[in-house]
């Protein structure tokens, strides 16, 4: 009896004890998930939630560089030619549904040393419905706009071209600069 005594007081205190751990283990979670959210909405810190519209100024500070410029988007335009490029120049096998987005913009240096556009300006654009990456604007047309170097309070109006498939993105499109950064600017580009 003595010895079935001894079991279950070595069994309670062996459960007890483990008990003990699970209940620190809870604690240290719940400390690394306060952490975690702390950390989470630190790195969110800066990002806006507003979204500007076509003819708004507003600064973009690169997240990589030490970089900030102001951007405004002048227009969007859909069209079946560029440049005295039809789509289907551009995209080989491109669907009827495929058209060009030519989105113009100022771009103005604000930072304090010169900068070279296409080193700090690259945004993309994704449909309105849609979350995360959005898709690059094709180089070929911008190549020479992007190469320049806009000295302090320099500014130069561009074009940016995009492909996209009026069968998706029927809602509209977002402009991001910076996008998935904590510096995140966006544009609304409403189909017309």
């Amino acid at each position: 009896m003595k010895k079935l005594s001894l079991f279950f007081v070595f069994t309670l205190f062996a459960l007890t004890a483990c008990g003990n751990e699970e209940d620190t283990e809870a604690t240290d979670t719940s400390e690394v998930s306060e952490e975690t959210e702390d950390e989470s909405s630190n790195s969110e810190e800066g990002k806006s939630d507003e979204i500007y519209e076509i003819g708004d100024t507003t600064q973009v500070e690169s997240y990589e560089f030490d970089a900030k410029y102001e951007v405004t988007v002048n227009s969007l335009d859909l069209v079946k030619e560029y440049d005295g490029q039809p789509v289907g120049d551009v995209i080989i096998n491109a669907p009827e549904s495929v058209f060009l987005g030519v989105v113009n913009l100022t771009v103005q240096n604000i930072s304090e040393e010169p900068i070279v556009i296409g080193e700090y300006v690259f945004p993309d654009i994704i449909e309105s419905d849609r979350e995360g990456g959005g898709d690059q604007f094709i180089f070929d047309f911008s190549e020479e706009d992007l190469n320049q170097e806009l000295a302090v309070d320099e500014e130069a109006t561009f074009d940016l071209v995009y492909s996209k498939d009026s069968e998706l993105g029927s809602g509209g499109y977002y402009l991001k600069f910076e996008n998935g950064m904590p510096t995140e600017t966006t544009y609304n580009l409403p189909i017309k």
